[in-house]
C-alpha cells in the first residue's frame, strides 16, 4: 500500500472536512491519522486504510498505539481486529490479463452495454460525476458528496493521476467511476448510476472502461473499494474481476502518540 496513496487522501480529507492529519512511524510502517476540528481521531474515516508502508502479514496492534480506530490496509491482520468490510483487487500486467479476471457474467454486461448503445467517456465534465454520485447518494439515504472532491483529488494528487470515467446512454451519463492511479496502485474511488438505465448495464462498462484505463496509465493492481459484509455489490465487483480480501479494523488502544516533531 503506498505511502503517498494513504498521505494524499488524509490531505484530501483535511482540505474538504477540516481539522489537521499526522503520520507516526510505528515501526511496522507509518500510523496516518486524521484530528477532527472538534476533536475526535481516526486513522483514516471514510473507510479510507490508517496504516501505509506495511508488508501484508500480521501486526502487532498494541505495538500501533495511535489512540485511535485503525482501518488495516489489505492483507493485514492483527490480533483484536474485527472484520468490517470486504476490499475486491484485481492484480494483472495488461488489459489482456485484466479482461481475463472479469467473470462471464461480467464481460456479458460489457457486451451488452456496448450492443444497447452505451458509449465510454473518459472527457467528461465533472458535475456528470457529481449529478450521478447525488443520486446515489440520496436513494440509499447518505449524506451528498462533496462539489470539490475531484477538484481537491487533482490538486493532491496531480491531474495525471486521476480520472473520471462515464459511460453515456443516449448521451446522456448513465453510469461513471472517479479513479486514481499513484505508485502503481490503482483505486475506484467512487462509482455510480441513473436507476434508469441499469437495464443497458452502464456500470458494467464503466467499471471495465475506469480499469482499463487505470492500467494504461501503469496501475498494477486495482483497490475496488470497500464493501459492507453482505452487501449486493461485492458480488457485482467480483464479476467485474475483483477477488475478495476481508478488511480488518481496530479499535482505540494505547494513549495517543506524539506527532512527528
Amino acid at each position: 500500500m503506498p505511502s503517498a496513496l494513504i498521505e494524499g487522501f488524509a490531505e484530501t480529507w483535511t482540505r474538504l472536512a477540516g481539522g489537521r492529519w499526522d503520520a507516526v512511524d510505528v515501526g511496522v510502517g507509518r500510523l496516518v491519522r486524521w484530528h477532527a476540528p472538534g476533536g475526535g481521531v481516526e486513522a483514516l474515516p471514510d473507510r479510507m486504510y490508517g496504516l501505509a508502508g506495511v508488508a501484508v502479514g500480521e501486526v502487532n496492534g498494541d505495538s500501533l498505539g495511535g489512540g485511535c480506530a485503525i482501518n488495516l490496509p489489505p492483507g493485514v491482520r492483527s490480533a483484536g481486529a474485527e472484520l468490517h468490510c470486504l476490499g475486491h483487487h484485481l492484480v494483472a500486467a495488461d488489459r489482456a490479463e485484466a479482461w481475463s479476471r472479469l467473470r462471464r457474467v461480467g464481460r456479458q454486461g460489457v457486451a451488452k452495454a456496448e450492443r444497447m448503445g452505451c458509449r465510454v467517456d473518459h472527457d467528461a465534465e465533472d458535475g456528470a460525476w457529481f449529478g450521478l454520485s447525488s443520486m446515489k447518494s440520496a436513494a440509499l439515504g447518505g449524506r451528498p458528496p462533496h462539489p470539490g472532491l475531484i477538484r481537491t483529488l487533482r490538486d493532491v494528487f496531480g491531474p495525471d493521476a486521476v480520472g473520471l470515467t462515464v459511460a453515456r446512454a443516449d448521451d446522456q451519463p448513465a453510469a461513471c467511476v472517479l479513479w486514481l492511479v499513484v505508485d502503481g496502485y490503482g483505486m475506484l474511488v467512487d462509482g455510480a448510476s441513473d436507476r434508469a438505465h441499469w437495464d443497458r448495464n452502464p456500470n458494467n462498462l464503466a467499471v471495465w472502461a475506469a480499469v482499463s484505463a487505470a492500467i494504461d496509465r501503469g496501475a498494477r493492481r486495482v483497490d475496488y473499494g470497500f464493501s459492507p459484509v453482505g452487501a449486493g455489490d461485492a458480488r457485482f465487483k467480483d464479476h467485474m474481476g475483483g477477488r475478495e480480501i476481508p478488511l480488518y479494523r481496530l479499535r482505540a488502544r494505547g494513549p495517543l502518540s506524539a506527532p512527528p516533531a
